[in-house]
């Protein structure tokens, strides 16, 4: 089972005549996790958090893709060559996480399997799911899940909240919801909790919160 993943937000935001002063780095509060069953087996996880920020550059547009905020990192051997699968450096197995394939970079094409890693970066939303058995929580990774060819995830990216030429503290609501077709038949009957960061464009990482224990579904 390779369920559909979506991630919409939606956003309520506070600004006050006299800004107050508020660190450079955002800061989180947990509020609220709900469960909303859809049409078709597409049901939504809805997770809502707190947000503060004291000089207000928080968020990514779809056109944010150069560095820092790039989509892959590209690991180079100690030649500075490109590593290639089969590659002594690379994983022995392949994951489609971990290449791609008929690279153009900088107009150079490379007709081959190269290595590369996810740049966390390039997200400024993290949320982590983890499954509570025996008293103990154990990390469900979505990019690994669904075998070789699937790299599926719900990090993801909340929008400009803010203006260059008016910086300000900001402060709100942001509520992300996460779409998919496999939340009850993964989980069924499972505890779940979530744990979700956020990034500011400084890269400055917010404290993580979590969400109290639930099962979907109920």
């Amino acid at each position: 089972l390779q369920p559909l993943l979506l991630a919409v937000l939606g956003l309520v935001i506070f600004c006050c005549e006299k800004p107050p002063e508020l660190p450079v780095t955002p800061s989180i509060t947990f509020e609220s996790v709900r469960f909303a069953p859809g049409p078709s087996g597409f049901d939504s996880l809805i997770v809502t958090i707190g947000f503060q920020d004291g000089d207000g550059d928080l968020g990514l547009t779809g056109a944010d893709n150069d560095p820092p905020y790039q989509p892959l990192n590209f690991t180079r051997n100690a030649q500075n060559e490109f590593i290639l699968f089969g590659d002594p450096e690379a994983p022995e197995e392949f994951h489609v996480c971990d290449f791609v394939t008929d690279l153009d970079v900088t107009g150079d094409e490379i007709p081959d399997t190269v290595y590369v890693e996810i740049n966390q970066n390039s997200f400024n939303i993290e949320v982590d799911y983890f499954i509570k058995r025996d008293g103990q929580y154990q990390e469900y990774e979505w990019r690994r899940e669904f075998g070789p060819f699937s790299c599926i995830t719900f990090d993801g990216r909340y929008p400009l909240l803010n203006s260059a030429e008016f910086e300000r503290p900001l402060a709100g609501s942001l509520s992300y919801t996460m779409i998919s077709s496999g939340f009850l038949p993964i989980f069924g009957n499972d505890t779940l909790q979530l744990r979700v960061e956020i990034k500011d464009r400084a890269l400055n990482i917010s404290n993580t919160v979590e969400s109290p224990d639930f099962v979907v579904g109920q």
